[in-house]
């Protein structure tokens, strides 16, 4: 749901709302891009890798790496956005309750799960490329973390500079940097007036957690059909010897043999990554499991590797060569705690287990898991032109013939908020396919194909194109004398799409028509007051007084002539017929004198607390008031005040409790005395109230 302010239309004066999160100081407005209109042909974000091992809510500071990607260091003013990319912890014990306790597969949900945790900051201080310490304008909503492999899979954050344009037209299809276990996998687009597709796309297809690297083992000393064992050793591996594949990668950490780019090469880590070990069948987090032999000595029964998971979870693996066992990769968990204010990337896939080392490339490469798709973020005023959005997952290969093949990478994240222009844009967010395998002509028995990956998630305030889907990947397949079979493997479950209100993310530049400086009303009786300031009246030939009832549907209360030329000019008009009920509604139009039309915002005039309207006391304020907020569940109250010009002054979140919440809204005494316009916002509903400060 767009605010009123979002609507106005034609010229746009660009007031910065830089949200600063739980700050008790006066937030300063961003400078706005001048008008004009931007090109782009690559990303133009920066990603600066986390290195602070811990950021504690309220932080005001943090220690960044240098930047991996990007030429644009952080200057003081730049708007940026600090994400949580990897942080869960798992049951690593050999067994079904492998994962979240009870499945082989998932997550533990408690006080450590920080994964998808995100918000906007704003930075008052340069860093360089070589990185630094960064000052914040106010503190951190959430915690982050950075730690390296240890008790638990590796946590990591990034920090992401992100340009503002004022008109931005994409002259390319947009990509980002692959994710690289520390930074990337993220694109962050802010425009402030129009973003002009211009039929090109951003895609983060692959871009997000890498599958499990398949590598060529032909039996060694390890049991049968693991949850979880350690990987060989590079000196192992030169020789082929063990068991098993490799678990994908995902929020709850990297494997220590990775696909890289796509199919292009094996990406050996140096740590496991995994506590207990990377390679077997329990799919760690929303990362999908590796196959696990059940004929250890010479590894040849070969089971699939199991689908990312997102949004939906991942497909399982296929069955064992020769024994028909259901020993193939579990599916990567859907992450159920994923909202438009914590994203996540699409789980890799994990690889099948192969002895024979067939396809291309060579070595079992072929048999690895696929990658998850990345997160997109758009942040528009208008979206124009037909354009596209892919955060797919990648497919497993198609080439293995004689060996089990790897899972799909689960679809990716997308939020879009946007006044207009939904409809113009299709998203795909959909789950990678596993990977298939064919041997000598369907006469031999069939080995595990992969399983597919799990659908994403799309977040957006409008309605996109229809083709937008969020759709599992299908399972990959094999063939055995009576044809192609699944053989056990399965498909990647949906997504999750959902069209409705959105948090708008900093910088949320709100619009105000060019000439309008304020607008103004209170009731006197039964007469409504209005009055407002215009500048610049030179091309305008009078004004026309809207009143609405409901907030939508407006008609014509009386025409103002203009008095002025080109100096600010204020105006008053009393409303005799203004309706008696809890509110009514007024806007004024200007009209040119070529015919065209500039809106002022919408206010409000109530006359008591009404659905809608936010309960503030006392009034005058003097050094503090108290909002009153009934919620129905946990979740966070945005609170922005403006002044009477539009310009955002301060900027609070609080965290609410099912039931009715005071908040205190404090050090107003930084505020000079005058009437203040609230807007509340926790995810689903707005409410906006007046604040009058009177410091005597």
């Amino acid at each position: 749901m767009n605010s009123v302010l979002q609507k106005c239309p034609v010229k746009w004066l660009l007031v910065m709302l830089c949200i600063a999160i739980l700050s008790v100081n006066s937030v300063q407005a961003q400078t706005c891009p001048p008008p004009g209109i931007s090109t782009i042909t690559s990303f133009s974000n920066t990603y600066y890798p986390g290195q602070q091992a811990t950021v504690s809510a309220g932080s005001t500071s943090v220690t960044i790496g240098g930047a991996a990607y990007g030429t644009t260091p952080i200057s003081a003013g730049d708007v940026l956005l600090i994400i949580q990319m990897q942080g869960a912890q798992i049951n690593s014990a050999d067994s079904t309750t492998y994962g979240d306790g009870a499945r082989g597969s998932g997550y533990l949900n408690n006080a450590e799960l920080s994964a998808g945790n995100m918000e906007f900051i704003i930075a008052t201080n340069a860093v360089p490329l070589t990185g630094g310490t960064l000052t914040l304008l106010t503190g951190t909503v959430n915690n982050y973390k950075q730690a390296a492999f240890g008790a638990d899979g590796q946590y990591t954050y990034q920090v992401i500079r992100v340009p503002v344009y004022y008109d931005l037209m994409l002259n390319a299809d947009i990509t980002p940097p692959n994710w690289d276990g520390a930074t990337g996998g993220v694109i962050v687009m802010a425009v402030m007036n129009t973003f002009n597709m211009n039929g090109h796309a951003i895609s983060v297809t692959g871009a997000g957690f890498r599958g499990g690297g398949g590598v060529q083992l032909v039996g060694g000393t390890g049991t049968n059909r693991d949850f979880v064992t350690v990987s060989p050793t590079n000196a192992n591996m030169s020789v082929q010897l063990g068991n098993h594949a490799s678990k994908g990668e995902g929020i709850a950490g990297t494997p220590r043999l990775i696909n890289s780019n796509n199919y292009s090469s094996l990406l050996p880590n140096t740590d496991e990554g995994y506590p207990g070990g990377s390679f077997g069948m329990g799919a760690p987090g929303n990362a999908g499991g590796g196959g696990s032999d059940d004929g250890t000595p010479i590894n040849a029964n070969n089971s699939g590797g199991g689908g990312g998971g997102n949004g939906g979870a991942g497909g399982k693996g296929g069955n064992s060569y020769g024994t028909n066992g259901a020993y193939g990769g579990y599916p990567g968990s859907s992450f159920a705690q994923g909202s438009a204010l914590r994203l996540v990337m699409g789980g890799g896939g994990g690889a099948g287990s192969t002895n024979n080392g067939t396809g291309t490339p060579r070595s079992g490469l072929a048999s690895s898991g696929a990658a998850g798709g990345g997160i997109v973020i758009i942040n528009a005023g208008t979206i124009i032109n037909a354009g596209f959005v892919y955060a797919n997952g990648s497919s497993g290969n198609a080439t293995v013939v004689n060996d089990a093949s790897g899972g799909g990478g689960a679809g990716g994240s997308v939020l879009i908020n946007a006044r207009s222009g939904h409809s113009g844009l299709i998203v795909y967010a959909n789950g990678g396919n596993g990977g298939t395998n064919f041997w000598n002509g369907g006469t031999s028995s069939p080995h595990g194909p992969g399983g597919g990956g799990g659908g994403g998630v799309i977040y957006t305030d409008g309605t996109l194109n229809a083709a937008s889907s969020v759709t599992g990947g299908t399972s990959g397949t094999t063939n055995s004398g009576s044809g192609t079979i699944t053989y056990g493997a399965g498909a990647g479950a949906g997504g999750v799409s959902v069209t409705g209100p959105i948090m708008v993310f900093p910088p949320g530049c709100m619009v105000l028509p060019l000439e309008f400086l304020f607008v103004n009303g209170k009731r006197n009786g039964t007469q409504v007051l209005i009055n407002w300031g215009f500048a610049n009246e030179k091309d305008i030939t009078n004004y026309i007084i809207e009143r609405s009832n409901n907030g939508n549907n407006f008609v014509t209360a009386a025409i103002v002539s203009k008095r002025g030329n080109g100096e600010i000019t204020k105006y008053n008009f009393s409303d005799a017929s203004a309706s008696t009920g809890a509110a009514v509604f007024y806007r004024i139009k200007a009209r040119g004198t070529n015919g065209q039309t500039f809106l002022s915002k919408v206010i409000t005039i109530q006359t008591e607390i009404a659905e809608g309207a936010l309960d503030i006391s006392p009034v005058p304020a003097i050094g503090h008031s108290t909002i009153r907020w009934s919620s129905t569940g946990i979740s966070k109250l945005q609170i922005t005040v403006f002044d009477i010009t539009g310009h955002a002054v301060l900027s609070r979140q609080y965290q609410l409790k099912a039931g009715l919440n005071e908040l205190l809204l404090t050090n107003l005494q930084s505020l000079p005395n005058g009437i203040y316009f609230v807007k509340a916002f926790d995810g689903a509903s707005y409410r906006n109230g007046k604040l009058v400060i009177n410091k005597l």
